[in-house]
């Protein structure tokens, strides 16, 4: 009877032991899935604000002969753009600024002054740094979306493997000084859409001209949804497309 007790209370013993291995190797396993995904959403992040992160010195980066909306500003404000480069040098007021059209290439100073006092009690501050750069990119890409063409349907519930969207575009040079350039991404949007796309081509030769970029798509929408398209130009600034009709 002694012995068959020791036996119970050893199987026991052991099964205790096992449970609590099986536990903690449970609970490694979730550890390293947990690992994976914080990697993922880092290396997601880091290739996201690779662009911004070389930019991040200016304001704004943007094509020439292009504006900048920096919103409704009081006529008591004064701005000061300039451009050594380009011997620039303007005075402006309030919302002049919104109408003035960066045509020369090149890197700006802006000064901006605000000509009343602020509380500091009430959080009252300026709406601007004193001074920041922007700077104007001698490369103009235009997506012509009136022209735009998907290779298949988009439905909800079908998996996409090799969906080809063709987007028209005008690359436009200042200078001759770029001939190619890493072929600008997409991002697509929408209620229960898990879509990605990539261009085909990795690389873009400049051509005064219109081109075809193409995008290839995977993913899956699971619900109900509109889409909406952001396709992005050299300057990492997005140009939006929505789909009229709804995906069901």
């Amino acid at each position: 009877m002694g012995n068959f007790t020791f036996l119970k209370i050893l199987s026991n013993n052991k099964k205790r032991g096992l449970n609590r291995l099986e536990v903690c190797l449970d609970i490694k396993k979730h550890l390293v899935y947990f690992l994976l995904i914080i990697l993922f959403i880092s290396f997601k992040a880091t290739a996201q604000n690779n662009f911004s992160t070389q930019n991040q010195q200016f304001y704004k980066v943007i094509s020439f002969g292009e504006k900048i909306e920096f919103g409704d500003i009081d006529s008591s404000i004064s701005w000061t753009v300039s451009n050594s480069k380009n011997n620039i040098n303007i005075s402006l007021r309030g919302n002049e600024i919104n109408d003035y059209v960066f045509d020369e290439t090149g890197e700006y100073d802006i000064h901006f002054q605000e000509n009343k006092k602020h509380d500091e009690e009430t959080c009252n501050h300026p709406m601007f740094a004193e001074r920041f750069r922007i700077k104007v990119a001698s490369v103009k890409l235009t997506f012509d979306f009136s022209k735009i063409q998907f290779s298949q349907k988009i439905e909800k519930g079908r998996s996409y493997s090799d969906l080809i969207i063709t987007v028209p575009v005008k690359i436009t040079t200042k200078d001759n000084s770029v001939t190619k350039l890493p072929a600008p991404g997409m991002s697509i949007a929408g209620l229960g859409v898990s879509l990605t796309g990539e261009p085909l081509e990795k690389e873009i030769v400049l051509a005064n001209k219109i081109q075809l970029l193409k995008y290839k798509v995977s993913g899956i929408i699971n619900e109900e949804t509109y889409l909406m398209f952001d396709f992005y130009d050299f300057n990492n600034q997005a140009q939006t497309y929505n789909l009229p009709q709804i995906i069901k």
